[in-house]
């Protein structure tokens, strides 16, 4: 985590004229109170964490057994959903040292949960602690807003023809993202020297090669061990995995990006002259992030915090089997100040606005365009 300097940007203040961060910060503390672990995480957590443990092993362990390929694309979805459950229930977490309260031992179950995953962690943890925590939906600053050439997020970023097709070919790119992000995109950041507010200072040899270990490993587990010591030939093995892929990766990518690319939240551009984004760090919080079933146990038990995803913002420190209380200590502390600031929807309801939100940005450019090339004339 020291490999990287950051751009200087602040915030015109922490806390609002009428201080709503200390209000809900008062309230919570009251909360903690009554809480034996703290902020970190409690009983259920690691309830969750070994449910899923449990149906990964058991569908492996399975897929040995059985001669169906439909059954075995079965499993395979359960083995990439249990790990993707892990990774977002215990890995995300675990990335803000919010489960021990130790960081050693946290940083060893985030680089588990999503080593398991085959994801590589350690520019993962950077990018969004350092970038995307801080500043949200903030131009040039965002981390997450510099994902792929292929998606135009703002009408300010660079845009290209293909561009205007985004809504249609958006959930196909999504089901590709986590493959692609297992085999090339990890890769690649390795080799970048800036991104966003970061700037990387010095290339990480040990965590290339270590990345590198990981993504045989994880190949070797779901691919060739199948292959070898399976009845399942090897374009059979080959297509589960690619189809579990597909599925898994369009719902968590759908998952990450409806909490701040949607109709409903707004792009900030920080005043670069004056390095500063002009609004106070806590409004700027609740009004670029969205909650979606925020009432529902289901999505809650599932979803690790990311559909409560306004108290992650504002306690990152805190495990998210808290979040439903300090979700209800935020909607009340903005009710008695009388503030808008709060939204909240489906999931679906937030698949349908982000299509919509690809749809709108690219219009504003072309639309922009065209008014362009008329006027030259």
């Amino acid at each position: 985590m020291k490999a990287f300097d950051k751009k200087k940007l602040k915030y015109t203040s922490k806390d609002t004229p009428d201080h709503i961060l200390k209000q809900i910060k008062a309230r919570s503390d009251k909360y903690f109170e009554n809480k034996k672990e703290g902020k970190n995480a409690g009983p259920l957590l690691w309830i969750k964490a070994f449910v899923f443990l449990a149906i990964f092993g058991a569908a492996f362990y399975t897929t040995f057994q059985i001669d169906s390929f439909i059954i075995l694309c079965l499993l395979y979805l359960t083995m990439g959903t249990s790990l993707l459950l892990l990774g977002i229930n215990l890995g995300h977490d675990a990335a803000h040292h919010c489960i021990t309260g130790n960081k050693k031992i946290d940083d060893l179950l985030f680089q588990f949960s999503f080593n398991i995953n085959g994801m590589g962690s350690y520019y993962w943890q950077i990018r969004h602690n350092s970038s995307h925590h801080i500043f949200p939906n903030v131009l040039n600053y965002d981390s997450d807003l510099e994902t792929t050439n292929l998606l135009l997020l703002h009408s300010s970023q660079k845009s290209h023809y293909w561009h205007k097709f985004q809504h249609i070919y958006a959930t196909f790119l999504y089901m590709l993202s986590s493959i692609l992000w297992i085999l090339f995109i990890d890769f690649t950041f390795f080799f970048k020297k800036q991104q966003a507010n970061l700037n990387f200072k010095k290339f990480q040899a040990y965590e290339l090669a270590k990345m590198a270990v990981i993504k045989v490993n994880y190949l070797v587990i779901f691919v060739a061990l199948p292959i070898y010591f399976s009845s399942f030939s090897t374009w059979q093995i080959i297509s589960a995995f690619l189809i579990m892929h597909f599925l898994v990766s369009a719902f968590l990518t759908y998952t990450f990006f409806i909490s701040h690319h949607v109709q409903e939240v707004p792009y900030i551009a920080a005043e670069e002259s004056k390095q500063l984004v002009d609004d106070a760090w806590v409004h700027h919080q609740i009004i670029t992030t969205i909650d979606f079933n925020a009432d529902s146990p289901v999505a809650n038990f599932i979803f690790g915090g990311f559909n409560l995803h306004i108290a992650h913002h504002i306690f990152p420190e805190v495990c998210h089997t808290h979040y439903p209380e300090l979700t209800k200590i935020i909607k009340e502390v903005l009710a008695e100040n009388k503030l808008d600031w709060y939204q909240s929807f489906s999931f679906f309801e937030g698949v349908s606005s982000h299509i919509k939100h690809l749809k709108k940005t690219a219009e504003e450019i072309i639309e922009e365009q065209d008014l362009q090339i008329s006027q030259s004339y």
